[in-house]
């Protein structure tokens, strides 16, 4: 009797830790204290040297993890509007962040809002130069993706600045209906709107867009 008592006791102890276990919420992630653990981003994205394709997925193996974890779990690629996109290229040019905080300082930098000059002096390679921020990072969900690290379009239009829409458009969209998000059923009516920030039309218009382009 006895032996059976402590059996269910047992049990119950087992099924209780492993209630705890799927309820604690999961640690966040950081990419500050992992680039302390390795020497480059690659260690980890093991694909992005070498990748050619926007729908390539580049996010850790899981047999790059399981050095120092007995459990990882993956999420799944950000979805991004761009369709034609080659990593192994741009890792060759190097760190794009020079070139982004000049475009800057300069004023000819075409999005509303640039990264911050912190981020863009401490991105040292290639990686942080589009990715800028990472190495700051500390508490990103695993189950979400920061959009802040992500490359705005303005930041490819530093470099890639014959923009002659639509045309130019497919170099990186192959969808002919993208449009940005403030750009809904209602738009049409209110984009003279004076409160509107029309800084970053030309982002899409071109360096050179008026009304009367369109009127």
């Amino acid at each position: 009797m006895a032996h059976q008592l402590q059996k269910v006791t047992a049990l119950i102890l087992a099924l209780g830790v492993a209630a705890l276990s799927a309820a604690a919420p999961k640690k966040p992630f950081s990419h500050k204290y992992h680039l302390t653990q390795v020497t480059a981003c690659e260690n980890c994205h093991t694909s992005a040297a070498t990748s050619t394709k926007a729908e390539d997925d580049l996010l850790p193996d899981k047999s790059a993890c399981v050095t120092c974890h007995d459990e990882v779990e993956i999420g799944t690629p950000r979805p991004t509007g761009v369709q034609k996109f080659n990593h192994a290229r741009h890792v060759a040019m190097g760190s794009a962040a020079p070139l982004i905080a000049a475009a800057i300082k300069g004023k000819t930098y075409l999005g509303i809002k640039p990264p911050a000059a912190a981020s863009l002096a401490a991105a040292k390679d290639a990686c942080t130069g589009c990715h800028y921020g990472i190495p700051e990072s500390e508490s990103v969900p695993h189950d979400k993706v920061n959009k802040a690290h992500f490359p705005q379009m303005a930041d490819c239009l530093t470099c890639h600045n014959k923009i002659s829409p639509p045309d130019s458009c497919s170099q990186c969209h192959v969808a002919s209906t993208f449009k940005p998000a403030s750009h809904t059923a209602e738009f049409s009516d209110k984009h003279s709107d004076k409160a509107l920030d029309k800084t970053g039309c030309a982002t899409c218009h071109g360096r050179k867009f008026t009304c009367k382009g369109c009127h």
